[in-house]
């Protein structure tokens, strides 16, 4: 064993020493909201608190490579711990190095679904969810209808910080017939805060920029982009290895190029856009026209990087904390260049252009919906034997003590509470930080991601600005220069599912994929193979009825006032 091994398991068995030690001394109040539905009620121990009959469930974590958050020790690890000791239950875990759906379809075809599964579920007409919601329609999936009111928490969990045309058509499709099937997890607590601000848009290095004497923020339009990059590539810039510069680039297969293409943007949260008086299907827009000379353009006249397009992320990363990069379009990417480019060269830290703006002027931001649409979900095997165990699990990790236990783990072994916040212990964070798999191990990675949803850190735990690092700082900078737009509408898009023809359109459609065809026209020999190209697709998607299905939406739209485009 390694000396970082030999270390990992005395921490491990210290903290599991130390917590068998507090056992005994009860819970705080918040275990009084715990509730045992159980069809085997739980006897109350001397200090007044709940015990519960010891359960082990199966679960399932349908996530290719999901168990990479798996603490090495499942069942005794202090999070796994802890939680026995309040709800009974502990879980003997399972996860996929495969494909999400190839597993889902088989614990279905063969019967075997574990007790509790967590899974992909982005919608329900394809993917993933449709192979869920066939196996709910099958009655393979346990009804949690009945359940819901004797745990709040889990019911919290299926009502909030989810969009409603989400809800509406998809986590509670029509076909459930009003039952409940699925708990969300990963979502937001339902306010605006609590929605991520990815910070998406153009990073220009700023050392290019205090050299070519522009303000980043100036630069705002299709037009003073290409100017500047025009300036780039005939500035004579180098990265940190003394290598000519690229004017402007993405991160791994072309991610974000739509960036570069901000003058075309709106606030859409549909497939269907308005234009020339009626409703069109985006792939229909005429704006791709100009969207492909403008790309064209950068590529032709050596402003753009040739390879985005097929870059690995080890190339991409390479490119980006290099320097290599004069502009970017991607997120801020700080995780990556706070450790490597603003260490060695911080000159060169990368600065938010614009935003950008749009041709009606309008910033380009992030636009979302009040909850989120598509996230993780947990089911229960309708052949589960005691469903009460597994709601209570849940019931309990998404209560506020559980959340506490979930994130920072045993409060005066792993943390502190200081006004409400925790506070890591300084000793154990720095552990932590020097070696991420002691906090792995010690059950702190795999419940924030998989069990709890409804919530925001952040914003219920918010970092006192004394204690923010600079990289913190930098980043609610740029949010505050594009704040979330948000729409609070019912998607376009979900009317389209009541036309008759959209399983055919969709089979049509199926092998067609726009953004691909896009690309190859960004590499024709020439302008008009490019619009060849462009025109052959859209009108594939004519043949296959998309004019029809704008038509039919339109038409559903009129008779709703909650539609949004």
């Amino acid at each position: 064993m390694s000396k970082n091994g030999l270390r990992s398991g005395f921490i491990i068995t210290l903290i599991a020493l130390l917590l068998t030690a507090c056992a005994g001394s009860g819970g705080n109040k918040e275990a009084s909201t715990v509730n045992s539905g159980s069809n085997e009620p739980g006897s109350v121990n001397e200090t007044g608190a709940e015990e519960f009959k010891p359960v082990t469930l199966t679960y399932l974590s349908a996530w290719n490579g999901g168990g990479g958050a798996f603490p090495q020790d499942q069942e005794n690890n202090p999070v796994a711990q802890k939680i026995r000791e309040k709800t009974g239950v502990t879980l003997k875990m399972e996860s996929i190095t495969t494909s999400e759906v190839e597993k889902l379809n088989t614990i279905f075809a063969s019967g075997t679904v574990p007790d509790i599964v967590n899974a992909p579920f982005w919608s329900t007409t394809g993917g993933e969810g449709q192979v869920i919601k066939k196996a709910a329609m099958e009655g393979q999936i346990l009804d949690l209808t009945p359940y819901l009111d004797k745990y709040p928490n889990v019911k919290r969990l299926v009502t909030t910080g989810i969009a409603k045309d989400f809800n509406e058509f998809d986590l509670n499709s029509p076909d459930f017939e009003g039952k409940t099937y699925l708990i969300p997890t990963e979502t937001p607590d339902g306010t605006p805060e609590s929605i991520h601000n990815w910070n998406y848009g153009l990073f220009a290095r700023g050392d290019i920029l205090k050299a070519l004497n522009v303000k980043a923020e100036e630069i705002d339009t299709q037009e003073e982009l290409y100017d500047l990059l025009v300036k780039i590539r005939d500035g004579g810039f180098k990265d940190i290895a003394g290598k000519p510069v690229i004017p402007a680039g993405t991160m791994w297969n072309g991610w974000d190029y739509g960036q570069f293409l901000a003058g075309w943007s709106d606030y859409n949260i549909s497939d269907y856009r308005e234009e020339d008086g009626k409703l069109i299907h985006w792939t229909q827009s005429k704006d791709h026209e100009e969207r492909l000379f403008y790309m064209r353009k950068l590529l032709n006249e050596g402003l753009f990087d040739l390879e985005a397009f097929s870059n690995t992320s080890t190339t991409a990363n390479e490119k980006l904390t290099t320097g290599k990069l004069a502009v970017f379009g991607a997120q801020p990417m700080l995780a990556e260049l706070s450790k490597t480019l603003y260490k060695t060269n911080p000159e060169m830290q990368y600065e938010l252009l614009g935003p950008m703006k749009n041709k009606r002027g309008e910033i380009r931001t992030q636009v979302e919906k009040p909850g989120r649409s598509g996230f993780p979900v947990l089911f229960l095997s309708a052949n589960i034997k005691d469903p009460d165990a597994a709601l209570r699990y849940i019931d309990y990790v998404n209560s506020e003590e559980g959340r506490l236990l979930a994130y920072y783990g045993i409060e005066g072994t792993h943390y502190t509470l200081e006004n409400g916040i925790p506070q890591w212990i300084p000793d154990v964070k720095k552990q932590f930080d020097e070696n991420p798999d002691l906090k792995r191990d010690a059950g702190l990675n795999f419940l924030p991601g998989r069990f709890i949803g409804a919530f925001s850190d952040s914003v219920t735990w918010p970092t006192p600005e004394d204690q923010k690092t600079q990289w913190q700082k930098l980043e609610e900078s740029f949010s505050a220069r594009m704040p979330i737009k948000i729409i609070d509408k019912v998607s376009a898009s979900y009317l389209a599912r009541e036309w008759p023809k959209y399983d055919e359109f969709i089979n049509k459609t199926s092998s067609l994929n726009f953004d691909d065809e896009f690309k190859k026209a960004l590499f024709a020999s020439s302008d008009q193979e490019a619009l060849n190209i462009l025109h052959k697709t859209q009108e594939k998607f004519r043949d296959a009825g998309v004019e029809e299905m704008a038509a039919f939406v339109a038409q559903k739209a009129a008779e709703r006032d909650d539609v949004g485009f």
